[in-house]
Order: structure tokens, then sequence, then C-alpha cells
């Protein structure tokens, strides 16, 4: 009998902890949706493709907080991506998530990091972009593990986003 029991007890603090991080979750989301406006799931106008890679969006967060993993609108779930340079801007591909578009005016940055939320890799192991979506200040890690093709990305980013800054 008092297997049993203990075996009910935990079936049901296992369910109230999972309802609480669940509830967490969404509350978090919710409270960041009322902060931002919702990205873009396409370009207004791609232009012409500059580079494209495989690789796995690992996160978007705060520019100012690489520790705050942005939950609204489907931002947080990580996963693997197919990442696209165009040259009006970039486009994220999340397999089973709203694609992430990013328009060259948004863009400030591209730099290399180490960690972001839970994820560390090797020193420039992250690709980093950092936008603006309205007057929050954002940044996408992402992982590329070639570092060809991660250098061919930073380049693409680079030049759209100088490119925009001469206008």
């Amino acid at each position: 009998m008092t297997k049993n029991l203990m075996a009910v007890i935990s079936a049901v603090l296992f369910v109230a902890i999972l309802a609480f991080v669940v509830r967490a979750w969404r509350s978090k989301a919710q409270a960041q949706a009322s902060e931002m406006s919702q990205p873009n799931e396409a370009l207004e106008y791609f232009g012409e493709l500059l580079t494209a890679a495989k690789g796995f969006y690992v996160a978007t967060t705060f520019a100012n907080n690489h520790l705050d993993r942005i939950a609204a609108y489907g931002l947080g779930p990580r996963g693997v991506a197919q990442v696209m340079v165009f040259t009006e801007g970039l486009l994220i591909v999340r397999t089973g998530e709203s694609p992430l578009a990013i328009d060259r005016s948004q863009i400030s940055s591209v730099t290399l990091g180490q960690t972001a939320i839970d994820k560390a890799v090797e020193p420039g192991g992250l690709l980093q972009v950092n936008w603006s979506q309205g007057s929050t200040d954002l940044t996408t890690h992402l992982r590329i593990t070639d570092l060809a093709v991660r250098s061919s990305l930073i380049e693409a980013i680079s030049n759209i986003t100088m490119k925009e800054g001469s206008k």
C-alpha cells in the first residue's frame, strides 16, 4: 500500500511541477509579447540571395542580457535552421517554427560569441546577429559549425548592413 501511495504522490507532484513550468513559460511569453511587436516572417522584398547555410538556431535574447531568452512569438525553441542572407535582409527558416525575417535596416551588427542561455561553445562558435524590433534591441544566436560558411555569412550580413548605413 505504501508503494502505491508513494507512486501516486510522486505522479501528482510531477504533474504539478510540469503545470507550473508550462504556466511560467506562457506567462513569460505573454509579458514579452506586450513589450515588443511580432517580428516579420518574411521580408517585404528579398532581393538577390547572397549566401545560405544550414545550422542551428540557438536563441533570440535581449541584446543587453544573453541569458534572457525571448519566449514570445515562437522565438524560444531552439532547433535546426536554414539561414539565408538576401540583399534586403536575413531569413531564418526554423524546423517546426515560424520563419524569422530581419530586414537589413533592423540589423545593427554581426559578431561572434561563445555563450547564450544554455549553450556554451568554443570561442567565436556562435554567430550573433544584433538587431532591433521596434525599440527593443535583440540578439539572435546561430550555431554554424563550418568555418568557411560562417565567414561567408558574416561577410554577407556585414555587407548588407553597410549598404543600409550608406543610404
